[in-house]
């Protein structure tokens, strides 16, 4: 009777046994266990997820600022732009990059316009004049593709023994230059030739011109030497008939260009209304000479300037051979200016004193 007894409570305690077993499995959580493994330690982490985006943009050899795309095709473009007063307002030069002034002749000055490839020249640019030889020379030391209308007998004879590739706009063009009807009205046929810059990179593909940049950029960017001399106020002289000015301005630490003296100038607005506006200017000092009855060139080897940015000046040197133009501290060493565009004004040994920085 007792054994009977004791087998029975066993079998109860058994069955209570498993009851409280599948109770309390079901209750088991193993993630809320202290001490556990993660749900999936193989699982990545947000660090791993994420994923590396490639850059859209890379610095602009001719201003050091990242805003050339990458896809883009970057060797420089430099076209001549008319700057006597019936050139005035130009089309589109306020998209350039970097710019070069010079006399010509009988006083006046051209203009000429540099890029950081052709995709970054707008739709109507002009108007494009002809070649003359200081801004070939200049153009072949930057590596770039030298855009003109014809040009003078000394500047076509010079182009053809130069290491420049070179779109007449007065040829076949394929659309990238055309005149304009309403130039042609207002301003004459000589004022109305305009680039296209849809237009040019296909043209410049079927000329078969490498697409790469060929030579190096003629300064740095980065810190540079903050100048000692004054530069907020700036006045430089090309001829009795051609004086520039520049004027900073402490908010946007830009300089205006001017075309006149800082007294008398009136402000160099584009076609679009747009003072033509840059972080930095170089005078380039050297002599001019005339190279025929008509024209005038530079010797264009080495010399002195003066670096102006930031409201302040210093001096520098320049040297320029058909394989680079380069700018150097007096010391020699390269020359670093602040990213920006620069306004790069040659002008002739005797207007050094005709300078004026304030």
């Amino acid at each position: 009777m007792i054994s009977m007894l004791n087998k029975k409570i066993r079998q109860g305690i058994a069955a209570a046994c498993c009851l409280c077993l599948v109770f309390l499995s079901s209750c088991f959580n193993p993630q809320d266990t202290a001490g556990s493994e993660p749900e999936n330690s193989s699982a990545p982490t947000a660090e791993q997820t994420t994923t590396t985006t490639a850059p859209k943009f890379k610095a602009n050899p001719l201003t050091g600022i990242e805003d050339v795309k990458i896809a883009d095709w970057e060797r420089p473009v430099a076209f001549m732009i008319g700057n006597n007063d019936k050139s005035r307002p130009q089309l589109g030069i306020e998209k350039a990059d970097m710019y070069f002034e010079a006399e010509t002749e009988g006083g006046i000055t051209r203009i000429m316009a540099v890029f950081a490839g052709a995709a970054r020249v707008p739709e109507k640019l002009g108007p494009i004049r002809s070649a003359r030889t200081p801004f070939i020379k200049i153009a072949e030391s930057l590596g770039a593709i030298y855009c003109h209308a014809g040009g003078s007998r000394a500047g076509l004879a010079f182009l053809k023994t130069a290491d420049v590739d070179s779109i007449n706009a007065l040829g076949s063009s394929g659309g990238a230059f055309d005149r304009d009807d309403t130039l042609k009205k207002t301003k004459g046929t000589e004022y109305s030739l305009l680039a296209h810059g849809s237009k040019l990179l296909a043209r410049i593909k079927t000329l078969k011109f490498k697409t790469q940049p060929l030579k190096p950029s003629p300064f740095g960017f980065g810190e540079t030497t903050i100048g000692s001399g004054a530069g907020s106020r700036v006045q430089v002289r090309f001829s009795g008939a051609q004086t520039v000015s520049f004027q900073y301005d402490t908010q946007t630490k830009l300089y205006s260009k001017y075309n006149g003296t800082l007294e008398k100038g009136t402000a160099h607005k584009s076609y679009s209304g747009k003072t033509l506006t840059v972080s930095n200017i170089i005078i380039m000092y050297d002599e001019i000479y005339w190279e025929n009855k008509t024209t005038k060139d530079f010797r264009l080897i080495s010399g002195n300037g003066v670096l102006v940015s930031g409201g302040a000046s210093r001096q520098i040197r320049w040297n320029r051979n058909k394989d680079r133009l380069q700018f150097a501290e007096r010391d020699g060493t390269p020359l670093n200016i602040s990213p920006g565009k620069t306004y790069i004004c040659l002008t002739d040994l005797s207007n050094i004193d005709k300078t004026m920085l304030a």
